[in-house]
């Protein structure tokens, strides 16, 4: 079932589009865009996911991967792609080009998730100043909680950012489980055709002039006077029971006793 491959493509701004390959011509496409500062762990879940593998250190590249995936037993491609620090002017691109968006953090360092804080700002007004029908789904996502004892950024803060924006939020360890990171890539994919369904254009009902409406069904003057010379339902009979006032006994001689 799996199957990944890497690109690197910025240009086109349609959304759940196709890829180009014959044989995955058909599969509807999610594309989500990782933003966070660096050292978050940016490459280590989009990586993890790809390859379900762990590895420590990576280049500062923007690079896009597409691995091919079951959700809710649909096939479907799911394309990271995985960035480097943003400016304001490239988290408008980031929005032209993705389904959906990643803020990601470090719950170690106090400092990305302030910078997590103002990505997810800076996302919220540029959607607003855009005007687009359809907002796209955002998830906060504190990564590298097998790091208790590190820990800088609680549960409750991430929580409370999350509601603020209205968006989802997830911890999760690019270094442990695969299962765990695959579950919030599933939960992503989930809220993006969400998303797109609830905007889809209801396709307006048309009735055909061709068929005429018959008119309903009327009874005729005999079957009304049969109706109406029906006889009426007689009561029914109430029989009363016989009370017996006396009774006789024959003794063995044949003499009655009363």
């Amino acid at each position: 079932m799996d199957a990944c491959f890497w690109t690197h493509d910025m240009t086109s701004r349609s959304k759940m589009r196709t890829t180009s390959s014959s044989s995955l011509a058909t599969l509807p496409e999610f594309k989500i865009a990782l933003l966070g500062c660096l050292g978050v762990g940016k490459s280590a879940l989009t990586v993890k996911f790809i390859t379900k593998r762990f590895i420590n250190e990576y280049d500062p590249t923007l690079d896009s991967y597409t691995k091919k995936d079951s959700v809710d037993n649909q096939v479907v491609l799911i394309t990271l792609l995985d960035t480097v620090f943003q400016e304001t002017r490239d988290i408008e691109r980031y929005l032209d080009w993705s389904d959906g968006l990643m803020v990601v953090y470090s719950i170690t360092s106090k400092q990305s998730f302030d910078e997590a804080k103002q990505l997810l700002h800076d996302v919220s007004e540029l959607q607003k100043n855009n005007g687009e029908s359809t907002e796209i789904p955002v998830a906060l996502i504190g990564n590298k909680n097998e790091m208790e004892r590190y820990r800088q950024v609680s549960k409750d803060e991430g929580t409370i950012l999350a509601t603020q924006y209205a968006c989802s939020y997830h911890e999760v360890s690019a270094a442990g489980d695969f299962e765990d990171v695959e579950i919030v890539l599933h939960k992503m994919v989930r809220e993006i055709k969400r998303e797109t369904e609830r905007h889809m254009p209801i396709k307006p009902l048309f009735i055909s002039e061709d068929k005429l409406l018959l008119p309903p069904a009327t009874t005729s003057g005999k079957e009304r006077g049969d109706r109406s010379k029906s006889p009426t339902p007689k009561p029914p009979k109430v029989v009363q029971k016989k009370t017996v006032t006396s009774f006789k006994i024959f003794n063995k001689k044949g003499f009655k006793i009363f």
